[in-house]
């Protein structure tokens, strides 16, 4: 039985600046984690480096699969350990002032799968409901945006 995850949040940026935290690498090294050979491209392939964890090297191989400026971006995800591949999906809408911004990450099988999204389930809450609004906040005070 897969076990998805999703997160759902409003943030007082428009789509476009939203868009760009989710697609610039040195953007995305700054709020998620380190990442390699990424562009918003379908069929790009990239690597994302976690920190390492007993029994996983904290490596995370990924293909965009879906880029649609500024509303979808799609990628798969696969830790060095996982035996499946699973599916994050950005969804970027228009919101009031801002954007509403959603994320599954779909695809954990199994019972393996059940602990994967488990494990997974407090790092995305973190990065979608702190970390993503922090780096915006902090771009947006530095007139950066």
């Amino acid at each position: 039985m897969p076990r998805d995850l999703t997160f759902e949040t409003d943030l007082p940026y428009p789509p476009a600046v939203v868009w760009l935290a989710l697609t610039d690498p040195a953007a995305i090294s700054e709020w998620l984690m380190p990442i390699e050979g990424f562009t918003p491209v379908t069929g790009t392939k990239f690597t994302i480096r976690a920190k390492p964890m007993p029994g996983w090297d904290g490596v995370i191989e990924g293909k965009v699969l879906e880029a649609d400026e500024p509303h979808i971006l799609a990628y798969t995800w696969k830790g060095t350990r996982m035996r499946g591949t699973t599916t994050v999906r950005w969804t970027l809408r228009p919101h009031n002032t801002g954007t509403h911004l959603r994320l599954d990450h779909q695809g954990f099988e199994g019972f393996g799968g059940t602990l994967l999204s488990f494990m997974h389930l407090g790092g995305w809450k973190k990065f979608v409901n702190r970390t993503l609004p922090a780096y915006l906040a902090s771009r947006s005070s530095e007139n950066r945006l």
